[in-house]
């Protein structure tokens, strides 16, 4: 820069003043979109996305593909840009144009453009276009993502389904005030594998509290897809009381190798069956006040079978009698699992679950799946589907080439603000592109074991394609 008052001013130091400008040209301050290209060539997430969506624009009319748009958005979301306007930016930096797979500083002559990656305009307009079906595609092809992880299949899958609240600050169509989250909100139902984070699907729905109906009904397209390539894995599906309706349990029960263990709420009845164990749990409490020490709780743990009226048969329900220095505590989950003691059903196979919690977390919270600002709730379901799309691509790198290293359990967050944001110098030969990082890198090691198990000469071949 020319202008000295358009530098950015620091205090000096011994002999010398501070100053910054933003002509350094081929730098970035990015080195995550290399790696999320390295990621994506392994698993072919973003083709086999892109496949998902009719193109309708007119040939005549393209300068950036469908796939590049896609690449960008993706990899920009999960740099830790979740913001579209973002991309007025970002695409002229070269490590971002080097990751949808273009040149870092070359200029289209023949089509007059500066070969920069799509504006925030253009990314816009593509999540404003599609349409009902091409969110359905697009939804199944998250699944069968989830699928192709699996070079054979598993001997046992487990489910975890959970609806968190995504405020809306607008006036988006169908989010409605939820009284249980006291907010005007969409309220999304994700589903992840439990054993291994993956992301199984993600779809956004109103903010009205859900139908026993429309959970089985979405739940059944989920399994029904699984089951097709999977047709002998056991599949155990898991959710809090909201789940324990007649409409979802009726629909796993009736499915071949599939099991189910929900949160139920007590009524008079199930408080009626339940109260033997509680009393020995309070006899038990006042037993150990005695001791010298006295431990916080004491839990009694037994089963019995209850039906409700609409319900297609008795289940078995476990109880967990536990009595503290607040008083009593008595939980209750419902289940068509049979062999396991009680205390096993409760701890270790529900209990579990709180670890979705901590998936939901990274989606939203480190991925903001939560920026659902459109005008239309399709473009709304286009960006939660942006976003999942994304948490694939993290968790995919964390679990196969992060694996053995100090980021193998790490979040979204903590690998962007330590792998990602890295300083990159740029420089564009006739036959090669040379990137020097800093001298002083503090994870070189890990970034010469990432970038090696990344680095595939071809990108893999889909399987499990639409």
């Amino acid at each position: 820069m020319d202008s000295t008052s358009e530098q950015l001013r620091f205090a000096s130091i011994p002999g010398c003043t501070v100053r910054a400008d933003f002509a350094g040209g081929g730098l970035s301050s990015d080195l995550g979109p290399l790696l999320l290209r390295g990621v994506d060539r392994q698993i072919g997430l973003t083709e086999r996305v892109c496949a998902a969506i009719d193109d309708t624009r007119h040939p005549g009319y393209i300068t950036h593909t469908l796939h590049d748009i896609l690449k960008q958005r993706i990899y920009q979301i999960a740099s830790g840009y979740e913001d579209g306007n973002d991309c007025n930016r970002l695409r002229h930096d070269p490590v971002f144009r080097l990751g949808v797979g273009t040149k870092p500083f070359d200029t289209d002559e023949a089509e007059g453009t500066d070969g920069a990656l799509a504006s925030g305009s253009t990314i816009s307009r593509f999540e404003h276009a599609v349409r009902a079906k091409d969110i359905y595609r697009l939804s199944e092809a998250l699944v069968d993502q989830f699928i192709a992880g699996y070079a054979t299949p598993p001997e046992a899958l487990v489910l975890d389904i959970d609806h968190s609240e995504d405020a809306a600050h607008g006036q988006q169509p169908l989010a409605f005030y939820n009284h249980h989250y006291q907010s005007t909100c969409y309220l999304p139902l994700m589903v992840f594998e439990g054993l291994s984070g993956a992301l199984v699907a993600a779809v956004l729905r109103p903010g009205k509290r859900p139908t026993g109906a429309e959970n089985a009904m979405i739940l059944k397209r989920v399994l029904t897809r699984i089951r097709e390539h999977f047709p002998d894995t056991h599949i155990l599906v898991r959710g809090d009381g909201h789940f324990s309706t007649p409409e979802l349990m009726a629909m796993i029960d009736g499915m071949a190798h599939t099991d189910f263990i929900f949160g139920l709420p007590s009524n008079a009845v199930i408080n009626r069956l339940a109260e033997p164990a509680m009393q020995r749990a309070c006899a038990l409490w006042a037993e150990v006040q005695t001791q010298d020490v006295v431990p916080d709780a004491v839990r009694v743990y037994e089963e019995f079978h209850y039906a409700a009226a609409s319900w297609h048969k008795p289940l078995r329900v476990v109880q967990k009698a536990e009595v503290m220095g607040l008083g009593e505590n008595p939980r209750f989950v419902v289940t068509s699992l049979e062999a396991p003691e009680p205390v096993r059903v409760y701890e270790e196979l529900y209990c579990g679950r709180g670890q979705a919690e901590n998936w939901i977390k990274h989606l939203k919270a480190d991925l903001a799946s939560d920026r659902t600002s459109c005008t239309t709730f399709l473009a709304n379901f286009m960006r939660l589907l942006e976003h999942a799309a994304a948490y694939v691509l993290h968790q995919q790198l964390r679990s196969q080439a992060l694996q053995h290293t100090e980021l193998a359990h790490a979040q979204p967050s903590t690998v962007i603000t330590k792998l990602f944001k890295i300083a990159v110098q740029v420089r564009q030969f006739k036959d090669r592109v040379i990137l020097h990082l800093p001298s002083s890198c503090p994870v070189q090691q890990l970034l010469r074991t990432v970038t090696e198990r990344l680095f595939v000469p071809k990108p893999a071949k889909l399987l499990y394609s639409p």
